[in-house]
């Protein structure tokens, strides 16, 4: 017996949704200035240097 993966159909809510997250997801890549595909680990790395940032603030 193969395994075959059944398809999934999203209702018409679920993919606004899913479209409603791409419009903002592009929205954020447009403001940042950098790819789509490149958005989540510039924003770990700006979430890393504020942390950074307030460890050293702190330190003051």
């Amino acid at each position: 017996m193969e395994n075959v993966e059944e398809e999934k159909m999203i209702d018409k809510k679920e993919w606004d949704k899913l479209k409603k997250k791409q419009i903002l997801l592009r929205q954020a890549s447009a403001i940042l200035n950098v790819k789509d595909e490149d958005l989540p680990r510039i924003i770990e790395r700006f979430q890393n240097e504020i942390k950074e940032m307030e460890k050293n603030f702190g330190r003051l």
